[in-house]
């Protein structure tokens, strides 16, 4: 079975390692593909840097989001690939997984407060609305207090003082 994991350097995104290495030790033959997608800098910031210090930047970044996954592959003998992408997130995972003829895509996030996912769209979301393959969404974590009230709060405490002056 050929998996696809995205990993982003959270503690969160390891969760589909260890769903990989769990189907390992239960005996299914896994080949685990790890993948890390940056997203391309914008045209107004990368024209003040040379390719080769963005490259740069990109495989030190790369390299750090991709070690716990590496090596927690490696040390269990499971047989892996390492890959990293350039571009949107789930349009790059969800190409990738074309291209590998990857049989599931197994995503660990985080979660969030419900005002938060219509700031920032599910990478999930976005990467099942591309492609007919299955995927696996591991939740992992809690939201937190400041999150889940103390930040809408400030917000509508701000609105409602520029309302005041106003």
């Amino acid at each position: 079975m050929k998996l696809l994991i995205p990993v982003d350097g959270s503690e969160a995104a390891i969760a589909g390692v260890h769903h990989a290495l769990a189907l390992h030790r239960a005996g299914v033959a896994v080949q685990a593909i790890v993948l890390h997608v940056q997203p391309r800098l914008h045209r107004h910031i990368a024209r003040f840097s040379s390719k080769t210090a963005r490259d740069a930047l990109r495989t030190e970044r790369s390299a750090a989001a991709l070690a716990p996954a590496i090596d927690l592959l490696s040390k269990s003998n499971t047989p892996f690939a390492a890959l990293t992408d350039l571009g949107g997130p789930a349009e790059r995972i969800a190409a990738v997984a074309e291209r590998e003829a990857i049989d599931e895509i197994v995503m660990g996030v985080g979660r969030h407060p419900q005002w938060l996912r219509w700031l920032n769209p599910s990478i999930a979301l976005g990467v099942m609305a591309r492609t007919d393959i299955p995927v696996t969404v591991l939740a992992r974590g809690r939201v937190g207090a400041l999150q889940r009230y103390g930040v809408p709060a400030g917000i509508v405490g701000l609105a409602a003082a520029l309302w005041a002056v106003e």
